[in-house]
């Protein structure tokens, strides 16, 4: 049982610890430990000026980067939690909640709900980078991505990408990263927000539930943020080699 919970572990640890921000990153340097901090201009989200959207892409990565350290504390609490001798030794669908079982659910919602706003994010770059008709309040990245949506003509094959592994149908039982990751955290945050906590076992006219393993949460949770974090980063790419460049940066 020790050997399964350290190869869990280090697997989990892995996918977390592998995505990692540079905090230089989109900085306009101009002259020793001085660098642009903003600049505001018109209000044309569609042809922005050139400092503009540069200054556009460090907001979000400036969030980016704010969100994927507070993420990072809660999975690292939610894997001691979880896989402690404790909870691994006495966890039960049918009992009420211990307090180290509190406190890992609250690590993991905490994460849970940090990690749906990565996907916004996602959908943010793509609305810059490809300069997309869309009003930044009106972004929504399962429409985005959506293949039948006209407004991703520029980058069809990967929206079909992203779009058919939110949408993909549940299973576990397979090797190595689950499927249906993102339709299960995605299912379990919006029972939150308008039901109640998917981690109260309740049998009511309300609703019928039973709690679900921190580990089992874990897994399909971080390697969801596995693959946002990847999305992220491709898109990053891109922005750094077309659009860094024109700043010499």
């Amino acid at each position: 049982m020790s050997d399964q919970i350290d190869k869990e572990t280090e697997y989990l640890l892995s996918i977390v610890n592998s995505v990692q921000y540079n905090k230089y990153r989109f900085k306009l340097m101009c002259g020793n430990d001085r660098y642009v901090f903003g600049i505001v201009s018109g209000s044309n989200f569609n042809e922005p000026a050139p400092f503009s959207k540069l200054m556009q892409y460090k907001t979000f990565y400036d969030t980016l980067r704010d969100l994927d350290y507070k993420i990072k504390i809660s999975f690292f609490k939610a894997i001691e939690y979880a896989y402690s001798d404790e909870l691994i030794d006495n966890f039960s669908i049918f009992r009420e909640n211990t307090t180290i079982e509190m406190d890992t659910y609250y690590f993991i919602e905490n994460a849970m709900f940090r990690t749906s706003s990565l996907w916004d994010i996602l959908a943010q770059l793509y609305r810059l980078y490809y300069n997309l008709d869309i009003e930044p309040t009106k972004v929504y990245y399962n429409k985005l991505f959506n293949p039948d949506n006209n407004v991703n003509d520029q980058f069809k094959e990967k929206a079909r990408e992203i779009y058919n592994y939110i949408k993909q149908e549940d299973d576990t039982n397979c090797e190595g990263e689950w499927k249906g990751n993102h339709t299960f955290v995605n299912g379990c945050r919006n029972k939150m927000t308008h039901r109640n906590s998917p981690n109260v076992g309740v049998m009511s006219d309300f609703d019928i539930n039973l709690k679900v393993a921190p580990t089992y949460m874990l897994k399909r949770l971080i390697e969801d943020y596995g693959r946002v974090s990847m999305y992220i980063s491709e898109i990053l790419y891109k922005i750094e080699k077309d659009e860094l460049k024109k700043f010499d940066m």
